[in-house]
């Protein structure tokens, strides 16, 4: 009787060893880190999305305060008699903010948004004041809290240079209207518009 050979041999077993380090070294090397940087194209995605919405929101507003006073297009701000708000003076005016939280429908210009929209904790380390949750600037859908996780933005306003060449210190006739959203881990980006005083 011929004896039928059962299991694996030492060298059979050492081989698979050997291979299976290899597939292991593989995947932890090129395959995982593939999977961490899938979810950037979703924030980016994101990010886009949550960047248009502010802006749309912030640009349906009148250039500054003292714009349009009557409501009837007639007179813009810097014409006789109506001096444009001084660039230390841009923000949230009174009765719109509320223990530093910004009434976004009684903000009527574009300065009034400077700050920081997202939870307290997002907003700690920021360098503008916190305004209120971004479900409370970005309105229009039924946004819940978790539809915002891990999003922030920043808004600066600041009257821009004849020459766009950068914030002014003296009031000019447009305003650059900066949104950073920022996405934790997955990167921060930039959406910039101008706004004319016409």
């Amino acid at each position: 009787m011929a004896r039928i050979p059962r299991g694996f041999t030492l060298i059979e077993g050492i081989l698979a060893i050997v291979i299976m380090a290899i597939a292991m070294v593989m995947l932890v090397s090129f395959l995982f880190p593939q999977a961490e940087q899938s979810a950037v194209p979703h924030y980016q995605a994101r990010a886009a999305a949550v960047g248009q919405a502010a802006m749309n929101e912030i640009l349906a507003r009148k250039f500054d305060e003292q714009s349009d006073p009557f409501n009837d297009s007639v007179i813009r701000c810097g014409e006789t008699g109506y001096p444009c708000s001084s660039p230390v003076s841009l923000g949230g005016d009174s009765g719109e903010v509320n223990s530093g939280l910004l009434n976004v429908g009684m903000a009527d210009d574009v300065d009034d948004f400077i700050g920081c929209w997202g939870t307290a904790a997002q907003c700690t380390g920021s360098s503008q004041p916190r305004r209120g949750k971004l479900q409370d600037l970005i309105r229009g859908s039924a946004a819940q809290e978790s539809d915002y996780r891990n999003l922030w933005l920043e808004v600066s306003v600041a009257y821009e240079g004849d020459a766009f060449d950068g914030a002014s210190t003296s009031v000019t006739a447009q305003k650059r209207i900066r949104v950073l959203v920022k996405t934790s881990r997955y990167g921060d980006y930039l959406f910039t518009a101008f706004r004319s005083n016409y």
